[in-house]
C-alpha cells in the first residue's frame, strides 16, 4: 500500500466519481482505476460498488476512508514539521473564513505581514458558511477557520477568541444619511435595503435583534457575498447592515453606528491536538 494510492482512494471517496477523482489526482482515469483495484486486491476487500458510471463506498470502504484520511493527515503534518524546522521555507496554509464575516481590510494586513516573514508559504483562502467550517476542519480541507464564536462547544475543536465585531449601517459616502453618527433599526426598515442572505449568521443575528426591538426588516435584495453587497452600496441607492470589520478600508462608503449594539464575537477554530 502506497501513499499515492491512499490519495487516489480518498479523492474517489470524496467525489464518488472516478473521472473527477482522476482530475484531482492529476492522472488518467484508467491509472486511477487500476491503482484502486490494486489497493483492493492488497487489502482483500471491495472498497467501491461499481454501478455503471457510478460508484458507491462499500461498508469496508467507508471504514477505510476514515483511516486513509488520518494516514494522509499524519503524513502532511510530518512534512509540515520538517518544513518548520527548515524555517518555513515552504508549505501551504488553508484558511477557512465564514461567509458574512468579511475582514477584507484586517485580513489583508495580516496576510501581507505574514507573507513578508514567510514569502515561500502559500496561503489558500476559502469562504464557506460558518456552520460548515468545523466539518471542513475535520475533513482536513482547511487548517484553521476564522469565524463567528461557536454557540455550542465541540470537544475536538479548539476555539481562540479574536474580537467582537459590531453590526453597523453602511451607505455610500454621499448618501443623504452618511453624516449621521447613529441610526435605529426602525429607521432603516423603511430604506432600500440589501442584506446578507438569511442563511448567514450575520443575517440571523440581525433578524433576532430586530425581533427583540419589534422591527421587521424586509430587504429588497439578499446576497450571500459581502463584496457584492458593498458594490451595490457604493452605487448610491442601497443601504446595508454589515459587520464593521467587513468595510475596513473600503473606499466610497460610510459607516453609521446602530443605536443598540449588535455584537458578533469572532474566533479562530482549529482541530484539538493537531500540529
Amino acid at each position: 500500500m502506497e501513499i499515492r494510492q491512499l490519495r487516489y482512494f480518498v479523492n474517489a471517496a470524496k467525489t464518488l466519481n472516478f473521472t473527477e477523482a482522476a482530475r484531482l489526482s492529476n492522472i488518467t482515469q484508467s491509472t486511477l482505476s487500476q491503482q484502486i483495484k490494486q489497493l483492493e486486491t492488497e487489502l482483500q476487500v471491495l472498497l467501491f460498488h461499481r454501478l455503471g458510471k457510478h460508484i458507491q463506498l462499500t461498508a469496508e470502504g467507508k471504514l477505510f476512508w476514515e483511516d486513509a484520511q488520518k494516514i494522509l493527515e499524519d503524513e502532511r503534518q510530518s512534512l509540515q514539521r520538517l518544513a518548520d524546522l527548515n524555517q518555513l521555507q515552504g508549505g501551504t496554509i488553508n484558511i477557512g473564513i465564514a461567509l458574512g464575516l468579511g475582514l477584507s481590510g484586517l485580513l489583508t494586513e495580516v496576510l501581507t505581514e505574514y507573507n513578508k516573514q514567510y514569502p515561500h508559504v502559500k496561503m489558500c483562502i476559502l469562504q464557506a458558511a460558518a456552520s460548515h467550517l468545523p466539518y471542513m476542519l475535520r475533513q482536513h480541507d482547511i487548517d484553521i477557520a476564522m469565524t463567528f464564536a461557536q454557540s455550542e462547544k465541540q470537544e475536538d475543536i479548539k476555539e481562540q477568541p479574536l474580537f467582537a465585531t459590531r453590526l453597523c449601517a453602511v451607505v455610500n459616502e454621499h448618501h443623504v444619511l452618511s453624516d449621521k453618527t447613529e441610526i435605529s433599526l426602525s429607521q432603516l426598515a423603511h430604506q432600500s435595503l440589501v442584506l446578507p442572505s438569511d442563511k448567514l449568521i450575520v443575517r440571523q443575528r440581525l433578524d433576532a435583534a430586530a425581533r427583540e426591538q419589534g422591527v421587521t426588516l424586509q430587504p429588497a435584495v439578499e446576497i450571500d457575498d459581502l463584496s457584492h453587497i458593498i458594490y451595490m452600496v457604493r452605487g448610491g441607492r442601497w443601504i446595508s447592515i454589515l459587520p464593521d470589520v467587513a468595510t475596513l478600508a473600503v473606499r466610497g462608503t460610510a459607516r453609521i453606528s446602530l443605536q443598540k449594539d449588535i455584537l458578533l464575537p469572532a474566533s479562530i477554530l482549529s482541530l484539538s491536538g493537531i500540529y
